[in-house]
């Protein structure tokens, strides 16, 4: 079945008419056909996955074809707007849902900026992309209307250039008439580390989502026009002053995010000791990349649609650009410098001394722009050996332009540095570079070529798949920082922070803090409050960071809490957990969601719908082939201790990390390969695709450790049904191939007929091995 026909029977299954007030569409664009269809979820799939990421996981489920590449144009790439996008105080999110082309497992991304607020305004709550047509195109959306228009002018251009281009050639203005989902020529080139643009800054990162776009030759999604406006409800604008108000009161809010943004996480990283150095061979760096000497080069803060927190640095190096902002904001604020507190009093007082990258007086576009994120100080600083934070406010300019991921496209050049130390590869394999740790003019040359995939460039453009696509001996693995083929997307150590590291190892997407971190482990006040530590989590946690017992519980309510706010739209700043016990929480997001849609949606269900996301996603990766092993860590977390900090000699012991993931496991209701055990995939698989039944097996088989499995694929007969176990065990297929096996229905043996034979939706079927005898 092909994705048209995919797209068809799940148009059966949806409804013309919106479920509830405020529902947008799904609209399903077809790009080598240029057609499009729309519809609206049904009510029942909304009260369990939401909209935003947990729709787009409904919809992926359905339309995805397993044996087809991430690259292939049948498979879709989803834009998802959250229920609340472009309502809520700091509800300005959106969701990017395919399959990775560079990780082994699904593709999820989410950002804010204009382009979720414009399409949810617009009327459209999924957007749903597929098929390659010849030429490039542009899909200009104006609510009802769609344009597709030929790219070819564009191409080559990156987001600066392009940005500039369609604004002139257009008449608009973005984040006024227009916003724009685009790539660069790291797209075009499908670049596995490149993403899509959703703003000067704002980009959907992980996964290789640019790449998957391109895939497309689609260049850009515009949504042209006046932004159209909702009727609020007074009830419901009372309840967005007290969110407002709940987020600005907020000490991580008012101290840090609105004063100098992320990077105010480095200080108390490098303190700890958990700040990733030179591909976490070490674990702390120097103070010259706390967040205190950027201040000479903070002008502002820019911020997400009619958001009240302005978490984004803006940076000027240019000449006579203004600085300043923020200047000594984190002086004596402990927090920021926990297990040292003597570092709260440390300010640099740094002075602006920049003339240009080569100390010249020569500058250029990329002295100006957006940001950085605690990620790239991170990623671009200790992780390649980097110092100066003129060198990483430069090189993040850069990456915004480019559209490269700042996590993997800085962890790649790690890991390449480390190879290059060890003597795994030299300058006979990087074409002449000299990757020794912190040379900066090579960095920037390499972001570069990565982009246009030349000479060594084409190794980084790779990413985590450098060993499989042949650039890398097998022993690389070895210093690949990956789980799940995508590497780590925070500069966080974990071998201190035990929930960190089983957080970063169950995350759906691959090694990614951002589906379940538990930023509060290093919360010194929280820790030695027990009572208030179980009350958070609902459960008991060991108060140590380093402590193993209970940590599930912390990750479990974590992971919840997040799927759901990615799901109706609220950034993950600005999420209880997160960054503070304080913050909104599903409480709130619960009387919004009721005021805004009438679906009845209290705390528990909420709870109960984070699950259910993350549940659909680990049967999507199943299907991708990914089992409870894939759920780890890199060896150098087992096997290698740290050497600094109050916590030396930590590291990740196998046997408790082994027996915390299975807790973890127990309490989240998976099997042992870690996707839902029998009676939720059942339940899961009713709702997803409307189509369930459970397969008996006749003996253990590898993939199936209940020794049974649900079929989820709308089947005819017992032919097809004999395919689809096939296709969902793999790893069985000598033991499902077997010709002495016969199939009973309901208790029914079929002793011929299979391909006429039907297997009615809601089935017991049992393998029954033949008996014989004489």
């Amino acid at each position: 079945m092909d994705i048209r026909q995919r797209v068809e029977r799940l148009l059966s299954r949806m409804h013309d008419t919106p479920q509830y007030p405020t529902q947008g569409k799904v609209l399903f664009v077809d790009l080598e056909n240029r057609s499009s269809q729309s519809s609206y979820l049904p009510k029942d799939v909304v009260s369990t996955f939401l909209a935003g990421r947990g729709g787009n996981m409904f919809l992926l489920y359905n339309l995805l074809q397993e044996d087809k590449d991430a690259l292939d144009p049948e498979v879709p790439l989803i834009f998802g707007t959250g229920i609340l996008t472009s309502n809520m105080p700091a509800g300005t999110r959106g969701n990017v849902t395919s399959r990775s082309p560079e990780s082994h497992a699904i593709l999820d991304s989410n950002a804010g900026d204009y382009f979720p607020t414009f399409l949810k305004r617009n009327g459209y709550d999924h957007l749903v992309l597929f098929g390659r047509n010849p030429q490039w195109t542009l899909l200009n959306i104006q609510q009802d209307k769609l344009e597709f228009i030929d790219a070819t002018p564009y191409l080559g251009m990156d987001n600066l250039e392009l940005t500039e281009t369609i604004q002139r050639d257009f008449d608009c203005t973005e984040q006024k008439d227009m916003a724009m989902a685009r790539i660069t020529s790291a797209g075009e080139n499908q670049v596995l580390c490149s993403g899509i643009m959703g703003g000067i800054k704002a980009i959907w990162a992980r996964g290789g989502a640019g790449a998957k776009m391109g895939s497309l030759n689609l260049k850009a999604v515009m949504i042209q026009g006046k932004l159209p406006t909702f009727e609020l409800s007074k009830e419901f604008k009372v309840q967005n002053k007290d969110i407002g108000k709940k987020i600005l009161s907020t000490s991580v809010i008012q101290n840090a995010l609105k004063t100098v943004g992320t990077p105010f996480l480095y200080k108390p990283s490098r303190v700890l000791g958990a700040m990733g150095t030179k591909n976490n061979q070490e674990t702390t760096w120097h103070d010259t990349l706390d967040a205190d000497n950027f201040d000479p080069y903070r002008p502002g803060m820019s911020r997400c649609y009619q958001c009240p927190v302005r978490c984004r640095a803006d940076n000027d190096m240019l000449p006579g650009g203004k600085g300043g902002w923020g200047a000594s904001a984190l002086s004596g604020i402990a927090g920021n410098a926990s297990y040292d507190k003597q570092q709260s009093e440390l300010d640099h007082h740094k002075q602006r001394t920049y003339n240009g990258i080569k100390d010249d007086g020569v500058f250029d576009k990329y002295d100006k722009g957006e940001g950085p994120e605690y990620i790239i100080v991170g990623k671009f600083g200790p992780n390649i050996g980097i110092k100066s934070p003129e060198q990483v406010l430069r090189l993040n300019n850069i990456l915004n332009d480019l559209a490269l991921d700042a996590s993997s496209a800085g962890a790649s050049i790690a890991w390449a540095m480390e190879l290059y130390q060890r003597g795994i590869i030299d300058q006979s394999d990087t074409g002449g570079l000299d990757l020794t740790w912190g040379n900066y003019p090579v960095v920037e040359q390499l972001l570069f070529m990565t982009v246009k995939r030349e000479g060594f460039g084409n190794v980084i453009a790779d990413s985590a798949r450098a060993v499989e696509n042949g650039h890398y001996p097998e022993a690389a693995l070895q210093y690949r920082m990956a789980v799940k083929g995508l590497f780590q997307s925070d500069p966080h150590d974990s071998r201190i922070l035990k929930a960190f590291a089983l957080g970063l190892a169950v995350a759906t997407r691959g090694m990614d803090h951002l589906r379940n971190r538990v930023t509060l482990e290093i919360n010194a006040r929280i820790n030695d409050d027990a009572k208030f530590k179980t009350e958070l989590y609902g459960g008991v946690v060991a108060p140590e960071p380093n402590g193993y017992q209970g940590k599930e519980y912390a990750v479990r309510r974590c992971e919840d809490t997040y799927a759901v706010g990615d799901s109706i739209g609220m950034c993950r700043f600005n999420t209880k957990l997160f960054n503070s016990p304080s913050l909104p929480d599903l409480t709130d997001f619960s009387d919004h969601l009721n005021e805004m849609t009438g679906l009845g949606l209290d705390v528990e269900s909420l709870y109960e719908s984070g699950r259910s996301i993350t549940g659909l996603e680990r049967m999507l990766n199943f299907r991708l082939g990914l089992r409870g092993k894939d759920d780890t860590l890199p060896p150098r977390w087992f096997d290698e201790p740290i050497n600094v900090g109050p916590f030396k000699g930590e590291k990740i012991d196998r046997d408790e990390f082994e027996a915390m993931k299975s807790r973890f496991y127990s309490i989240t209701g998976l099997n042992a390969e870690g996707t839902p055990a029998l009676d939720w995939h059942h339940k899961l698989s009713s709702l997803a695709t409307g189509y369930a039944i459970r397969v008996n097996l006749s003996e253990a088989m590898p993939g199936a450790p209940e020794q049974a499995l649900i079929i989820d694929e709308p089947i005819n007969n017992i032919s097809q049904l004999r395919q689809a176990l096939l296709r969902k065990l793999p790893e069985a297929s000598e033991q499902l191939s077997n010709d002495t096996i016969n199939i009973a229905i309901d208790g029914d043996m079929v002793l011929s007929g299979e391909q006429t034979t039907p297997v009615p939706n809601g089935s017991e079927v049992t393998l029954v091995p033949i008996i014989g005898g004489g």
